[in-house]
């Protein structure tokens, strides 16, 4: 059965894609089977690994005969996915997946608040997408969803799916506020439709180690989450941001980079983390 990491900050330029994209990738290349989940309409994981697929294998044109909103209309996400290296394949998206809300209004109704059937229906439209998920958990050993950055029904779907979250995020004043919000939607649909949902980790990106706000957040950070913040630190990295551009992930486009080493190293430390957890589970 897949372990299921949703990456997920509600404000945008967080490094959120990077996060999952190369986290997949990396994990992939140590041996295990992996699956990207793009439900973010403006598609920027689909981009940037769609890219990598064509830098391993130039005459491998991609189309999109089939997206992931064609998928969940016919109710399937079988057949749906795109190889991208050897371990790694993708649920692309596209622009139309903006619909998805809509969709799901016109398949269970719209009700408000105070309706008899309001918390039925509204239980149903945010566990939709994991019941569609479900036939492909024993195919892989992880699942990576990436999401748009918004507190919007297509991250509740996430959520709803997911074993736990990754919250990558800068460390400043008004992403602790961000932070907060999440944490609170967290326990709420853990409540309710999720009894494992839980913070996987906080991943603190873009940190440059000489600005003093960003080692007084990241301080605040290690008090009130303790051991869920990860040990690595994603720089401020120029390399970060040219390699997809590229189409290679930043531990091929440059693997001497600052930023190559931490995303390396953020693979690692997650996979003993689900190691350790596994084995307490265990015992």
């Amino acid at each position: 059965m897949a372990i299921i990491l949703t990456s997920l900050n509600y404000k945008g330029g967080v490094g959120k894609t990077k996060n999952t994209t190369l986290n997949a990738y990396e994990v992939a290349k140590k041996g295990y089977k992996c699956l990207v989940v793009d439900l973010d309409p403006q598609s920027n994981a689909t981009t940037v690994l769609i890219r990598t697929k064509q830098a391993h294998d130039p005459d491998n044109v991609f189309s999109f005969e089939k997206t992931l909103m064609t998928a969940v209309r016919e109710e399937s996400l079988e057949n749906l996915a795109v190889p991208i290296i050897e371990n790694l394949d993708l649920l692309p998206s596209y622009i139309d997946f903006a619909n998805y809300s809509t969709f799901l209004d016109k398949r269970f109704g719209v009700v408000e608040e105070g309706d008899p059937d309001y918390h039925e229906i509204t239980k149903q439209k945010i566990t939709y997408f994991n019941q569609l998920l479900t036939p492909l958990k024993e195919q892989y050993d992880y699942i990576f969803i990436d999401c748009p950055p918004a507190l919007n029904l297509l991250t509740v779907n996430a959520m709803s799916a997911a074993d736990s979250v990754l919250v990558p995020m800068q460390c400043e004043y008004f992403a602790l506020e961000g932070l907060t919000a999440l944490v609170d939607t967290i326990s709420k649909l853990a409540a309710v439709v999720n009894p494992q949902l839980k913070i996987e980790g906080v991943l603190r990106t873009m940190f440059d180690h000489r600005n003093r706000l960003s080692n007084e957040v990241s301080e605040q950070l290690k008090q009130y989450f303790g051991e869920k913040v990860y040990r690595t630190i994603i720089p401020r990295n120029v390399r970060l941001a040219e390699a997809p551009s590229h189409g290679t992930p930043v531990m091929y486009y440059d693997k001497s980079s600052l930023g190559s080493k931490a995303y390396l190293g953020l693979a690692g430390e997650l996979l003993r983390r689900e190691e350790q957890q596994q084995k307490a589970e265990a015992s």
